[in-house]
């Protein structure tokens, strides 16, 4: 699956799309499938440190 990822401070060079494994949900939890996602402002105000 791809994940939109920020391991550091900074513009938004700091996001990153990575390929990553799949989660498996645990004992009574669900897995949902996330059609679109959305930043605010205060996203990008962490993002920048």
């Amino acid at each position: 699956m791809r994940a939109a990822v920020v391991n550091r401070f900074g513009g938004p060079e700091a996001v990153e799309v990575v390929e990553t494994e799949r989660p498996e949900p645990g004992p009574r939890q669900v897995r949902i499938k996330v059609a679109a996602a959305a930043l605010n402002p205060a996203d990008a105000g962490v993002r920048a440190g």
